[in-house]
């Protein structure tokens, strides 16, 4: 090993001028592949596409129509919505819909909607009338729209609102019309017809898709308040250009480099994958920050000679540089086990840009050392000088030196700990919070669902699959009476649930409409005969395809609709329990099967399904894989346990200090612990070299090793653990809350292991006392 790096560092420099153009080449290379990124968001990448759940709403998808429905809710904040001017604006926007390009008509459900009728029965069957065909001018055609509602079960309350405040507007698109494209009609009517008296909101996944495609441009600014901010404590750190600008440089051409791959590899930014740049940018800063300072160590101690210095630093910090980056390469590596877009695009973007810090760090910070001129000795003195940083690391020197103090230190890690498996212990899988975990509570999206939620008590709708055996298997009393017999079992057992709709509904109005308006009559019909009556003397009249949204042409298949008031994990369990333990009792039709989860609330819920179990084995095999560098970095079993137990001890304090702050585990949390864990090594890393290169070099005794350690490699630990976790911060002031709160957790989580390392690991040292760290100087 010492020969190899001899010969590398040696030849680095001697060399310098071709790495240096090749460098430059690939970093033009790289940035003329920029010209095909692109910006795009996929809600696929967010759900495991292969759980059950999602199988089944794709089935839903094939029979029923896409995901791509959208909710217009139209308030009138002085009167109700009787008023000429309000039911002209319902009417126009069903209109203006019927003539956008890419929507389903027959699944446009309004006041005004073709499919929306009013029923009565005659000595004919069935009479079906449009329900508001023409907007109403009178008082007394007011009267009467007001009147045919009131006797309408499926438009009182689902459709509009109990107070008369507010209108429902619903749609479809169909599946191969754009996310963005759907977002900026729906922007353009909430122009159109919003006025001081009628407030429109809107929400729906393409809405959804459509706000987070807004905001991602947006995520550009938050680079320049990056910049600035690691700026100022690289400047805090070594206060010198050399020591701003060369990490900017090293990390500017690494973050290039893996963009460059990310785009010629054809992957997009995403909400997720937008993020690896910050990413790396902090890590090719925060590895850069031990070469500068290693520089600025070596110009005050030997011969200033800008080659030479180059060339010790290459040496010396190769090794630690080169495993402190193979364990960062892990933790995304880890992630390719998880199966969500998201984590996936996340790890293979973070992975480039890993890639790229190799050449960028260890390669081109050396180089661009050995053609810079000498610092002057005041910039030396500057850098050099103790500041408070310093007497807090000597401070934790002295605590690992003095055999009472650090058996203190081991001793509280290890209390703590055990306080915090039971912290760890409160964690809840799944978002707390109503509306969606994406974006902030107060964006115009969760404000817009939780009106239409408050209002129509829909916001998360929960779809049931039920197959029949044969066609026509819908015309049985039997099987529409176990549909009604779970729906109103869900109704009442499940607080979150705010209203159901099947083809149940349509037949208990039509068995109501034949008894004149008999609320007692508004059930099932017993005989089958009876049910094929209705359907057959109700065509007659109706618009084709009124009951396509909730039975196929064939009636072999129907879904049962649970619109759920929010999408909270307790919310979302109880409605799964419930249906599986109804379907255990009360399932009796062998004629029929039910099978669930779909729509948003399966999909949310096999994320849910999925978190636990990822979370523990992305965790463990993160772990495992960076145990087993480090034990081939430094050839020894100690090396790996002396860096890995604290490593674990310290994520187990994360997870309680989030267990006892009552946080949701959500999908962010996968990446942020396989991540930290990756990252949270290289502290303790490039400490534990600098303790061994001085004992092999100088000899002397272990206690000395240590705090010259601290007051050297601690100094850059903690400027490093600084840094990072600044440049992750940032992400903080992102629109798009899952961004913000990866930034948030991953940042605290990579500053909690820099602190600690600098607590923990000297104490652990003088403790077990390593003979790996001394067997060269013994030979």
């Amino acid at each position: 090993m010492q020969k190899f790096l001899h010969w590398f560092s040696h030849g680095l420099i001697r060399y310098r001028f071709g790495f240096l153009s090749l460098c430059l080449i690939i970093s033009l290379f790289f940035a003329y592949q920029l010209k095909d990124l692109s910006f795009k968001t996929n809600l696929g990448d967010f759900y495991p596409l292969k759980h059950p759940y999602l199988k089944i709403q794709n089935r839903l998808t094939e029979i029923f129509g896409g995901l791509n429905q959208v909710s217009i809710a139209v308030e009138v904040k002085d009167g109700t919505i009787l008023n000429s001017v309000t039911l002209e604006k319902v009417w126009q926007i069903t209109n203006q819909l019927y003539l956008t390009e890419g929507i389903n008509a027959g699944r446009i459900v309004s006041l005004s909607a073709r499919k929306v009728k009013y029923v009565e029965a005659n000595e004919e069957g069935f009479k079906t009338q449009w329900l508001m065909h023409d907007v109403p001018k009178t008082v007394g055609e007011i009267e009467a729209l007001k009147s045919r509602i009131l006797k309408s079960p499926t438009v009182y309350g689902p459709m509009v609102s109990k107070d008369f405040k507010a209108t429902l507007i619903q749609a479809d698109f169909e599946s191969d019309v754009a996310s963005r494209k759907i977002f900026d009609e729906l922007q353009n009517i909430k122009k159109q017809f919003e006025d001081a008296n009628n407030a429109i909101y809107i929400s729906g996944q393409p809405v959804l898709q459509g706000w987070l495609d807004f905001y991602l441009p947006r995520i550009a600014s938050l680079f320049i308040i990056t910049l600035l901010a690691m700026s100022f404590v690289m400047h805090y750190a070594f206060k010198s250009k050399r020591g701003v600008i060369l990490p900017l440089v090293s990390a500017t051409m690494a973050t290039l480099w893996g963009l460059g791959m990310t785009a010629m590899c054809g992957y997009k930014l995403t909400p997720s994958t937008v993020l690896a740049p910050f990413l790396v940018f902090a890590l090719g800063v925060s590895h850069s920050v031990q070469y500068i300072k290693l520089y600025y160590e070596y110009m005050s101690k030997h011969k200033r000679n800008s080659k030479a210095a180059a060339i010790k630093i290459s040496r010396s910090l190769f090794i630690p540089a080169f495993t402190g980056l193979l364990t960062d390469g892990i933790g995304p590596f880890a992630l390719l086990i998880v199966p969500l877009g998201m984590v996936r695009s996340l790890a293979i973007a973070i992975g480039f840009g890993v890639i790229s810090i190799f050449f960028s760090t260890i390669i081109l910070i050396p180089n661009l050392l050995s053609f810079m001129k000498l610092p002057k000795r005041l910039e030396v003195i500057k850098e050099e000088r103790a500041t408070l940083t310093n007497r807090i690391l000597a401070y934790f020197g002295k605590l690992a030196v003095h055999k009472k103090s650090r058996n203190i230190v081991i001793a509280t890690f290890f209390i703590l700990t055990i306080i915090s498996v039971m912290g760890a212990s409160q964690l809840e899988v799944g978002d707390k919070k109503p509306g969606t975990s994406l974006l902030y509570p107060n964006s115009p999206y969760n404000l817009a669902e939780k009106f239409i939620s408050d209002k129509f008590a829909t916001s998360d709708p929960y779809y049931i699959l039920v197959e029949g055996k044969s066609e026509n298997a819908f015309f049985s009393s039997s099987a529409l009476k176990e549909m009604d017999s779970l729906q109103r079992y869900l109704e009442k057992e499940v607080k979150g649930v705010g209203r159901t709709l099947s083809l149940v509904e349509y037949i208990k109005g039509m068995n109501m409409a034949m008894f004149s308006g008999d609320r007692k009559e508004f059930r099932i019909p017993d005989k089958d005969q009876t049910i094929g009556e209705y359907i057959f003397l109700y065509s007659f009249t109706a618009f084709p395809g009124d009951f396509d949204p909730v039975v196929n042409p064939g009636y072999q298949y129907a879904n049962i609709k649970i619109d759920l008031k929010d999408h909270k994990a307790q919310t979302i369990n109880e409605a799964l329990a419930k249906t599986e333990e109804w379907i255990k009792t009360n399932h009796k039709d062998k004629d029929i099967d039910f099978q669930y989860a779909g729509g948003t609330i399966g999909m949310l819920a096999a994320v849910n399904q999925l978190l636990a179990p990822m979370l523990t084995k992305s965790s463990l095999t993160t772990t495992f894989l960076v145990f087993l560098c480090l034990v081939f970095a430094y050839g020894s079993l100690v090396s790996g346990w002396i860096l890995i137990i604290p490593l674990v001890f310290r994520t187990m304090l994360v997870f309680g200090i989030l267990g006892f702050l009552k946080v949701g585990l959500t999908a962010e949390m996968i990446p942020m612990v396989a991540l930290g864990i990756g990252f949270g090594d290289d502290f303790g890393i490039y400490i534990v070299s600098r303790v061994k290169e001085v004992l092999q070099e100088g000899g002397g005794s272990l206690k000395d090793a240590v705090i010259e350690a601290m007051s050297t490699s601690g100094k850059a630990v903690f400027f490093t653990g600084m840094t990072l976790a600044v440049g992750i911060a940032t992400w903080m002031s992102s629109s798009i809350l899952m961004q913000a709160r990866l930034g948030a957790l991953l940042g605290f989580f990579i500053f909690f292991n820099a602190i600690g390392t600098l607590i923990v690991l000297p104490s652990m040292i003088m403790t077990v006392k390593p003979k790996f760290l001394v067997r060269r100087s013994r030979r």
